[in-house]
């Protein structure tokens, strides 16, 4: 892998101009001011609160869990970190909508250059960065700042950077690989099932046996450091290294956030074919059939009926199946949404297992196809979905 082939080529410029017109293009049909700012922003009140020196926020809102008399943001703490550099400068209206947006174009930049650098040409390097991000549902996650969205489009951009990280032919890069899951982790817990992933490359980028994995175990300081820190001030709130908030919110008051009981019925979720008029054709609750708003996994299926699989894509989907039943074991899919926003979480990490350089025709028609119709889906779905809620 070099960083020199990483260079940016006319299938970018034209890719990337795609991306901000629909970002534009929406912005205007959905009536979002590029510096608005998102009600159900949780992650405000706790930068609010940090500036204020607690940890605790004033009273119930969204998603905010009641611990001990005390209220807290039931989600793991990192968006926070952004709101709180925002707060002196925007205080409690903060362009939440537009940070999102910023991360799912950067988002989109790091996976064109991470398919170049691996040696793919620029036309198939574009439409992979069009697939996994205008062309998946984590466009309409990006265009808010909803305290469910931005978790995970703050996951998806560090997940997409620790693995062009890891990929990388700088050592000093691994680190900051293994920093970037820890921030996914902080954003969305469950990417921390990746982690043989990227310790395997690791293995492979070191390349000396037995002495590379007591030689790696430094890279992987910072992720360890990470998870540190979010225990702790798990900790600090609930008083259990463990607990997010949660199991603390009315909604799991009687019943149990995880169960291998629900299983059956999410499964059945997030296979949800469309419906048959206009205002309903979109499922609005839970899910929607899943590869039909992330093509990406139609791709998936075709990497592995036309490439050889080896030990990266055992590894893989390992990860993947375990992840998979942990999202199908909670309470709910995601409850309102368009599309299948969990399986958004399962994107990254899947471009470690595609092809290292993309140059056969038919696989780059696949992409291109897959891309459109993603696009198509993806665009109209966050019109719909912004504009009927």
């Amino acid at each position: 892998m070099n960083a020199k082939n990483a260079r940016y080529t006319v299938h970018f410029f034209i890719a990337a101009l795609l991306v901000v017109y629909a970002y534009a293009l929406v912005y205007q049909a959905i009536g979002q001011d590029i510096l608005s700012h998102s009600k159900y922003d949780a992650y405000t009140l706790q930068a609010k609160a940090w500036w204020n020196g607690r940890v605790d926020v004033p009273g119930p809102a969204w998603e905010i869990a009641e611990y001990g008399g005390r209220y807290y943001v039931s989600f793991p703490p990192f968006p926070s970190v952004i709101q709180f550099l925002l707060y002196p400068i925007f205080g409690s209206k903060t362009p939440d909508n537009l940070v999102s947006t910023l991360f799912g174009l950067a988002a989109f930049v790091l996976i064109y250059r991470l398919m170049m650098r691996r040696g793919s040409g620029g036309l198939a390097s574009a439409l992979m960065a069009l697939l996994f991000t205008l062309g998946s549902n984590l466009f309409y996650l990006s265009l808010s700042g909803w305290v469910w969205y931005a978790a995970q489009t703050q996951s998806f951009f560090f997940s997409v950077l620790a693995v062009y990280l890891i990929q990388s032919p700088r050592r000093l890069a691994w680190y900051f690989a293994f920093l970037s899951l820890g921030i996914a982790f902080a954003c969305r817990p469950f990417q921390i099932l990746y982690t043989p992933l990227l310790i395997y490359m690791l293995y492979v980028n070191l390349g000396e046996g037995f002495k590379s994995i007591l030689r790696g175990a430094k890279y992987v300081m910072p992720l360890a450091a990470m998870c540190l820190c979010v225990v702790v001030y798990n900790y600090i709130r609930f008083d259990n290294v463990f607990e997010f908030g949660h199991n603390y919110l009315e909604e799991f008051a009687r019943k149990p956030q995880f169960s291998l009981a629900y299983v059956p019925g999410n499964f059945l979720e997030i296979l949800k074919l469309p419906g048959t008029s206009a205002k309903s054709f979109w499922p609005m609750f839970n899910g929607t059939l899943f590869f039909l708003v992330n093509p990406a996994y139609v791709l998936l299926a075709v990497r592995f009926v036309k490439y050889r699989i080896g030990e990266m894509q055992y590894i893989y989907l390992l990860c993947l199946l375990i992840h998979f039943v942990l999202m199908l074991s909670h309470k709910t899919m995601g409850g309102w949404q368009f599309g299948s926003r969990y399986l958004v979480d399962m994107l990254p990490f899947m471009l470690m297992v595609m092809p290292s350089a993309i140059k056969q025709k038919n696989f780059v028609a696949w992409i291109g196809t897959l891309a459109a119709m993603g696009i198509v889906i993806n665009v109209w779905g966050a019109i719909w979905f912004y504009t009927v809620l």
